[in-house]
């Protein structure tokens, strides 16, 4: 994904231009394809984030390209900054598919700083240190994207291991050229002439490997957990939902937390039942949870297929109504649609420490809940300040 230094070399002759228009017509396909097989398929944030992923990666090759017909030093620079923004992205949108917070303006700030960074130095020789410098910056989101891949149910899918891979490889690449620059000189063109070819090849083989292994992910065909729960259920959960934080707001109560409740091992549960007995036993756990809280509690099974609960209760009484949950869900029912023995993850959040918009408690939530699972699961895990 690195491009030959500006000013240094030569302008592409005709197989620089033919690696260009792939790099173009690649970036243009994957585009259509994964807004029109994931996104529209599944408008959610993550396709979102990472539809502007392969947005973004489209424009950067078309601005490329466009450089090299018109010779435009500043448009190929600038094309390059914007190409170093996507793993960001693409890391934003792996932390959305996991419902915690995004970041997703952090690749809009790796992007910027890439292209004055390259932009600024003009035909001196500290062009090549600047580049190596956010080349290395943007390949730290290829180990973040793995630490976040790590932390997803999926992580055993075997479609997910190309852009595993490539996010390696693309992380370990960033160290390299980074430390290249101790042992080449950056001003000479043989610096840059001896991977250029490389590294078009690694940008289309990115683009190749993210687009097998997202679209997998997100589309409803995927082994992703799918939710049973009626949609207008939740619609009715969140209006209510808001309305409480709101008027909670109002009059400064801080006794408000929203729990989320999520089923450790869901993948295997529904790969062992199906969908349908997959989604009786959500309802069946919703049960054990709405046995548990009192009446005026709100609970809801989110899209995700996490139980959500709203509720107005000082510390402590809350505090015991998640262990008991915790112990209810966890006791084998023969009557269950199936019979195994199940637990769960809690992820709490209150007012107090989290405020009373309803987005960010589910997000903050969903973290807390991630972070219960990741330390064994059949625990839950307070949001503190």
């Amino acid at each position: 994904m690195i491009f030959s230094a500006p000013g240094e070399l030569p302008w592409p002759d005709l197989d620089g231009a033919n690696i260009g228009i792939a790099h173009a017509t690649i970036a243009t396909l994957g585009t259509i394809l994964f807004v029109g097989l994931a996104f529209l398929a599944r408008p959610r944030r993550s396709t979102l984030l990472w539809s502007l992923t392969f947005m973004g990666i489209m424009v950067a090759c078309y601005g490329y390209l466009a450089a090299t017909a018109a010779e435009s030093e500043e448009l190929r620079r600038g094309s390059m900054g914007l190409l170093l923004g996507a793993p960001a992205l693409l890391w934003s949108g792996l932390r959305a598919h996991r419902k915690v917070r995004t970041y997703a303006w952090i690749s809009a700030l790796v992007a910027a700083a890439s292209i004055l960074a390259l932009l600024a130095p003009g035909e001196s020789a500290w062009f090549g240190l600047a580049y190596r410098v956010m080349f290395f910056v943007s390949g730290i989101f290829g180990v973040l994207f793995l630490l976040e891949w790590r932390r997803i149910p999926e992580r055993s899918e075997r479609l997910l291991w190309p852009i595993v891979v490539a996010s390696a490889v693309y992380a370990l690449a960033g160290v390299t050229v980074l430390i290249g620059a101790l042992f080449t000189p950056l001003s000479t063109a043989e610096a840059f002439a001896s991977t250029r070819i490389f590294n078009s090849i690694g940008m289309l083989v990115y683009m190749v490997c993210a687009l097998v292994s997202l679209v997998p992910l997100v589309t409803p065909g995927s082994r992703a957990i799918e939710s049973s729960a009626p949609q207008g259920d939740w619609g009715r959960f969140v209006g209510t939902a808001r309305e409480r934080l709101e008027r909670a707001a109002a009059r400064d109560a801080d006794t408000w937390s929203l729990l989320r409740i999520e089923l450790d091992d869901a993948e295997d549960l529904q790969e062992a039942g199906g969908p349908a007995i997959f989604g009786r036993l959500l309802r069946d756990i919703q049960a054990r949870v709405t046995a548990v809280f009192p009446t005026d509690a709100d609970i809801a099974i989110a899209p995700d297929s996490a139980v959500i609960v709203l509720i107005s209760r000082p510390e402590a009484v809350i505090r015991d109504l998640v262990r008991d949950v915790l112990r209810r869900i966890a006791v084998r029912d023969p009557a269950a649609p199936i019979t195994v023995t199940t637990s769960a993850s809690i992820g709490w959040a209150s007012v107090a420490t989290a405020g009373y918009d309803l987005d960010a408690l589910l997000a903050t939530t969903a973290e807390a809940a991630a972070t219960a699972r990741a330390q064994g699961g059949d625990r839950w895990e307070r949001v503190t300040a």
